[in-house]
């Protein structure tokens, strides 16, 4: 019995450290983002790791008067090693919302990531994501981000990072008519915690 506990204890904190927490910032923006990871949930197998993403992001214009958010919540699929060059990938959808205007965007885009482990200590991460007309709604005509990011280990489950990132959404005015908004194409800064 004592040995069933411990194990429970061992694979337990070990598949609670696949989830995380980050906040940055930059002059003009906040951001709160969050992976959970649900393999345990969905039964897989541990060939890929499987995460609920959740993110907000919230924007100012420099005069304080206009304030933009975005949403987005998504599932990705993560490879959980690397290769002999430190280099893993992972694929992901999500469905973003963003209010803007009188105008309703929506979009689905597919989503690419990467990480260049360093070492233990450092690491790059990548992300990019597309919605072409397609996997656009309502008013929106097409979503695109790209995101890296520089990380480093402070603490046993800390990172602090810097990173840059740009998302731009592009709306319908009328049939023949859009609008490009680019909600942030700047660096930040951050901190994670993984538990």
């Amino acid at each position: 019995m004592k040995k069933l506990l411990i194990g429970s204890l061992i694979a337990s904190s070990v598949l609670f450290a696949n989830n995380n927490v980050e906040i940055n910032v930059n002059n003009d923006t906040l951001e709160f983002s969050s992976d959970m990871y649900i393999n345990d949930r969905l039964n897989t197998n541990s060939s890929s790791n499987y995460y609920f993403t959740l993110r907000y992001l919230k924007t100012e214009e420099e005069n304080g008067d206009d304030t933009q958010s975005l949403t987005t919540m998504g599932l990705k699929v993560i490879n959980p090693y690397t290769d002999d060059n430190g280099l893993s990938f992972g694929l992901g959808i999500k469905s973003v919302y963003a209010s803007n205007d009188d105008k309703t965007f929506v979009a689905t885009p597919l989503t690419l990531y990467g990480r260049y482990e360093l070492n233990e200590t450092i690491y790059f991460d990548v992300e990019a994501s597309y919605a072409s007309k397609v996997l656009s709604y309502q008013d929106a005509n097409t979503y695109k981000d790209g995101r890296v990011t520089l990380n480093y280990k402070v603490l046993e489950d800390g990172y602090i990072f810097v990173g840059a990132r740009t998302i731009e959404t592009e709306y319908y005015y009328s049939d023949s008519v859009t609008n490009t908004i680019k909600y942030d194409t700047s660096a930040f800064v951050g901190c994670k915690v993984r538990f």
